[in-house]
């Protein structure tokens, strides 16, 4: 989840965060709203697919990078 403390107004699809906090609930805080594709723009090398195990955010990625080639 992210933290209520944070200046966003919505729940975007894909972020960036920079800060795990743990409290009754577990929340995400420092919170930057990205587009998938911009993982492979600023390291290809990192988001190297057939690293992954099978997941489900390896099947999204794999959507994102087949959309751009």
């Amino acid at each position: 989840m992210i933290h209520p403390s944070t200046c966003l107004d919505n729940k975007p699809q894909w972020v960036m965060y920079n800060e795990f906090l743990l409290t009754s609930k577990n929340y995400i805080r420092t919170v930057t709203a990205i587009r998938p594709e911009w993982l492979f723009t600023a390291s290809d090398e990192y988001f190297d697919l057939d690293e992954f195990k099978n997941s489900e955010a390896k099947r999204k990625l794999e959507r994102v990078k087949g959309t751009l080639n």
